[in-house]
């Protein structure tokens, strides 16, 4: 019986779920921001146990509809001065 090496057709599976570090990365804020605005229900994510856990998909949305991304905010702030 022989094996056949599969390493070559190995595809990488997509981070389904973010932690809280992941998610302030992604919107350029800090972890306990991001602990702050979900426990306040302002941002969608879920706890289990101690941790926070993010949807990437809800969190692009949250952006979309809620948020501005920090360059665009600091580049009107600028403008101002």
């Amino acid at each position: 019986m022989s094996v056949k090496n599969s390493s070559a057709t190995f595809t990488a599976i997509p981070c389904l779920v973010w932690s809280d570090r992941h998610a302030a990365m992604a919107l350029g804020t800090g972890v306990k921001k991001v602990q702050e605005l979900a426990r306040m229900k302002l941002l969608p994510g879920f706890k289990v146990g101690r941790k926070w856990w993010f949807d990437p998909e809800a969190i692009y949305d949250w952006v979309r509809s809620n948020g501005k991304p920090k360059e665009s905010t600091e580049c009107a702030g600028a403008a101002r001065v």
